[in-house]
């Protein structure tokens, strides 16, 4: 009898009611929508980090850090013989040295990344590399990133001398030659860095069998001489960017919410100051207070509800509209993001349940919230319409 009534009341209410839950299910498909493309991000952006570079993890030798590229000579370790025996699906050996490019009479410091050809673990485009012998030539093959490219106006089949230094210290200098200019989609593995096949780094550097890291599918238990380093480890920077983003994204929610529930709260604050007569009519026939208060909250309760419906009919087309189109991000690469290509939504069940779990435990809160004085009112003057001023 009670929810007859509410809806009733709530029916009655017309336009206003049909505001409040259009304003609660805008709410509601604005929050998921910016958590899932939050996720949708995120999974894009480790994605792209883990097939390009981190893959299941790497074993590095000790000490490495990549922003320090004056130690990265250092840093150099034989292949331990439990990586060297893996199938090549499940790992890729890469050389890390610094050297000196000098494009068009400048002075570009570059990282030169020397890579196993035949890998299949990550996914780098450096087939402009494989047909060449694992013996380098007078002028040896290099592949540069289009950014990179960009930054040093190279082109393919361009010639350019690089400068480096061996492992007893020497400095040297050969000529390369641009074979491919490859579209990597990770922009941290293109800005500044020049790639070699391995054998060659190795045989330029005197660093026959050595090797910085190796990337692997999954742990392959302790190795002496390296340090394992998780795909969390290696994303961390990425992961803490995210986490950040998504603690600023919780103030716009919030206040999302907030407006949603002042909405709401006005209206049943409104409903009980108008409608005082009625409540002490209802009083007068012997209908206790805490029903006449779950009767209004109820009433208040039903916008939230109705938008969740509501946010079904509108929300569902426009996410399905979205999916089909996607968020170009392709700006990002400017900024070092490993995300150039256009992101779409992932929705996460557990986190839409939530969403509408809290957003509809909100909206009953602020509904009864105004109402929870009609406990206390007194029928007299609720039936002359003083009972609230």
């Amino acid at each position: 009898m009670i929810f007859k009534i509410a809806w009733t009341n709530f029916y009655r209410q017309g336009i206003r009611a049909f505001l409040n839950t259009l304003i609660t299910a805008l709410t509601l498909i604005a929050l998921i929508f910016m958590v899932s493309l939050f996720n949708g991000f995120q999974a894009q952006a480790t994605h792209n980090l883990v097939i390009t570079d981190v893959g299941g993890g790497h074993y590095r030798a000790p000490g490495f850090d990549i922003l320090t590229p004056t130690e990265w000579e250092d840093k150099t370790r034989p292949v331990p013989s439990s990586l060297a025996g893996l199938p090549r699906g499940e790992k890729a050996e890469v050389l890390i040295q610094q050297g000196q490019l000098f494009p068009n009479r400048r002075l570009y410091p570059v990282q030169l990344r020397g890579v196993e050809m035949g890998q299949t673990l990550l996914q780098v485009p450096l087939a402009g590399l494989e047909s060449f012998p694992a013996e380098p030539p007078d002028v040896v093959p290099v592949v540069v990133g289009t950014k990179m490219a960009s930054r040093t106006r190279l082109e393919k089949g361009d010639t350019v001398i690089l400068k480096f230094r061996d492992r007893f210290g020497v400095v040297d200098a050969r000529e390369v030659v641009v074979v491919d200019v490859a579209d990597i989609v990770n922009p941290r593995l293109d800005e500044g860095v020049v790639w070699l096949r391995i054998d060659h780094l190795r045989k330029l550097t005197r660093r026959e069998g050595e090797i910085t890291w190796v990337a692997v599918d999954g742990f392959k238990g302790p190795v002496s001489g390296f340090e394992f380093h998780t795909p969390e480890m290696l994303m961390s920077d990425l992961l803490t960017l995210l986490r950040y983003d998504r603690r600023n994204a919780k103030v716009l929610m919030s206040i999302l919410l907030f407006l949603t529930g002042i909405s709401i709260f006005n209206s049943q604050f409104l409903n009980v100051f108008k409608r005082q007569k009625e409540i002490g009519t209802l009083m007068a026939l012997g209908m206790e207070a805490r029903r006449i208060v779950r009767l209004f909250t109820l009433e208040g309760s039903l916008a939230a509800v109705g938008a969740i419906f509501l946010g079904a009919l509108l929300g569902i087309p426009l996410f399905l509209w979205f999916q089909s189109i996607g968020l170009d991000v392709s700006h990002l690469s400017e900024a070092t993001m490993p995300v150039r290509e256009k992101i779409f939504l992932e929705f996460r069940p557990v986190e839409i349940v939530s969403v509408l779990t809290f957003v509809v435990a909100l909206m009953v809160f602020v509904a009864w919230l105004p109402v929870r004085k009609i406990a206390g009112l007194d029928a007299t003057l609720a039936l002359r319409g003083r009972a609230i001023t």
